[in-house]
């Protein structure tokens, strides 16, 4: 999609994830819709990507929803205990993002799309990594999560969308990636109201 010079692509796992999650949940795309509305300039990235609910739900939705479903693999150099399990030297293990993500002892109610939560709480590296962790983390983080903010907040507020089918859409594995059955299906039924003619980042 090009809009005011701008190429928005909208193809990617995360972003048919974060579509389908917000307008499956009124109530998330009410409130999102109500803070986007408070920004005098949408040619402002950085004050765009400030903002702390739309900062949440793209948080959420990679908490629900991390593109990939483990880590890169780490073998230990000496015996380690975790959790009351001894590894041993060469023991090769791999940590798993998808139920690091689900486990109720850190986020109750694990299933439910609830983007309150992070804006309640701050999670530990060790509870929340989307993109890995440690040194071994995808080295594109910061830009993937700045990119998923403005794409959302652009696209919500010039566009009306949508879905097309109210079923359900589960998370399927293809590779080490984590995508949506059938995809996301969303049609514009009409244009929003737009604040700038044009938008322009530099």
């Amino acid at each position: 999609m090009v809009y005011g010079g701008i190429l928005i692509y909208c193809n990617s796992p995360i972003n048919k994830w974060v579509f389908y999650l917000i307008h499956s949940h009124p109530e998330v795309k009410y409130r999102l819709m109500q803070e986007l509305n408070t920004l005098d300039d949408l040619t402002n990235p950085e004050a765009i990507t400030q903002l702390p609910y739309l900062t949440a739900v793209c948080q959420e939705t990679l908490r629900i929803h991390p593109i990939a479903l483990i880590c890169t693999p780490r073998m230990v150099k000496d015996k380690v205990e975790i959790m009351g399990h001894e590894f041993t030297s060469e023991t090769v293990l791999v940590p798993c993002i998808y139920l690091a993500h689900r486990r109720t002892e850190t986020y109750p109610e694990a299933e439910q799309f609830r983007p309150e939560r992070f804006l309640n709480q701050k999670f530990s590296p060790y509870e929340y990594f989307p993109f890995g962790g440690g040194y071994r983390g995808c080295i594109g983080a910061a830009f993937s999560m700045y990119e998923l903010k403005l794409v959302t907040a652009i696209i919500l507020s010039h566009f009306e969308l949508s879905l097309t089918d109210k079923r359900p859409v589960y998370p399927v594995r293809r590779g080490i990636t984590i995508v949506p059955s059938g995809g996301v299906k969303m049609v514009v039924t009409k244009k929003a109201k737009v604040k700038r003619e044009t938008i322009s980042f530099t």
